[in-house]
């Protein structure tokens, strides 16, 4: 029995810098450019990747990195159909990433590799795109996108942390306190920088210094430690996660879950007088 030919496209208009495709299409591409950072794994199966000039024989552990308008293809060896996920990355969003690592960058600095030969990369950029066509909510994926991202160009990018200045401190303390004070909202990164006129990267680097997470993660642990006064309080379950402004109860779990290591049901019984 033939093998079902398909591709799909994620796209969502709160997450305008990506598209991902998860395909296992046997066309064969003529060498292309594009203006996005694009990279990309198999899942299933080997190709043959150029780069430029370069041929390399493309196997699954490996991590392909084209910079934005390098010429390249990536084509099945045979005709049976590879299994892949390809990410594409707006330039600009890249940037500022790349800007919260080193602030003395002026534009976006390109890989110098054609691929990453690395498990680990790999299985956590599989993870990345897995989470992404997941159902859980754009915040949640934008802040998987953060961090995997951050840590990928820290991989090559010399750090340059300046010591934070007065200035940084109090507009941290006035975006800590917007935070705390509208925990039950899902507060957006563009929220933020609309709300305080700053750009959404500098906020980021804000957070990463002070806390070492990002604004969402805070937000995320905020609503988590609510959640837990209501719980101790012999609140319901529903009750608890509407107070603490979750979407659903699925995100309530398993945000509670990740932090906590326990489920909101099985902490609340502790606390159960009998």
């Amino acid at each position: 029995m033939e093998e079902k030919i398909f591709t799909k496209i994620f796209t969502d208009e709160n997450l305008p810098y990506l598209e991902l495709r998860y395909s296992n299409n046997t066309k064969h591409y003529k060498k292309h450019i594009h203006d996005t950072l694009s990279i990309g794994i198999n899942i299933k199966g080997k190709t043959v990747y150029t780069n430029k000039d370069r041929i390399y024989d493309f196997d699954i552990g490996m991590i392909a990195l084209v910079n934005p308008n390098e010429i390249h293809s990536c084509n099945p060896i045979d005709k049976t159909p590879n299994l892949y996920y390809m990410l594409y990355l707006d330039q600009n969003w890249c940037f500022g990433i790349q800007k919260t690592i080193c602030e003395d960058i002026e534009e976006f600095i390109p890989f110098k590799k054609e691929f990453l030969d690395d498990m680990s990369t790999y299985e956590e950029f599989k993870t990345l795109c897995k989470t992404i066509f997941s159902e859980i909510t754009y915040q949640e994926k934008e802040e998987e996108l953060i961090l995997f991202f951050t840590k990928l160009f820290k991989s090559y990018l010399k750090d340059f942390h300046k010591k934070p200045t007065n200035e940084d401190d109090m507009k941290f303390k006035k975006i800590q306190e917007y935070i705390q004070k509208n925990y039950k909202k899902n507060i957006s990164l563009d929220e933020l920088s609309n709300e305080f006129q700053l750009n959404q990267f500098y906020i980021i680097k804000l957070f990463k210094n002070k806390l070492n997470m990002t604004p969402h993660a805070y937000l995320i642990n905020l609503k988590i430690n609510k959640a837990k006064e209501y719980l101790k309080e012999g609140n319901s379950l529903v009750d608890t996660a509407l107070e603490c402004g979750f979407a659903d109860q699925s995100h309530f779990h398993r945000n509670f879950l990740k932090i906590v290591a326990t489920t909101p049901n099985q902490y609340k019984l502790n606390f159960v007088q009998d």
